[in-house]
């Protein structure tokens, strides 16, 4: 683990215990002293996927509400998976509708 990740983690653990704690990417970014990596702060939510996918760690979010946690319940966690699922369900279904409106004129062009 990086030094980034590290604090990260720290600020999280401190501070976002918990949904109701949650902090928003901008709050890490500046409390974290880190790069924004861009206008919504790509670079810190780089870090926080890095971190679920690769060292076990429970950071929740949800669509469309600011904020990542440390989960803290099945609750809470019940509420990060539920918006990941339906997200994922979301992009499928976009992806269908894509492979049905394609034009069959520009079939062979791609």
């Amino acid at each position: 683990m990086n030094e980034e990740q590290l604090k990260i983690y720290d600020y999280l653990s401190t501070n976002a215990l918990g949904y109701s704690n949650r902090k928003t990417s901008t709050q890490i970014r500046e409390n974290c002293n880190l790069e924004s990596g861009g206008p919504t702060n790509e670079h810190v939510r780089d870090i926080v996927r890095d971190r679920i996918l690769n060292h076990d760690c429970c950071i929740g979010s949800v669509l469309y509400v600011d904020g990542y946690w440390i989960i803290q319940n099945e609750e809470e966690l019940e509420k990060a998976t539920n918006s990941l699922e339906k997200r994922a369900e979301g992009v499928v279904k976009r992806s269908n509708a894509l492979k049905t409106n394609r034009p069959q004129a520009k079939t062979n062009a791609l």
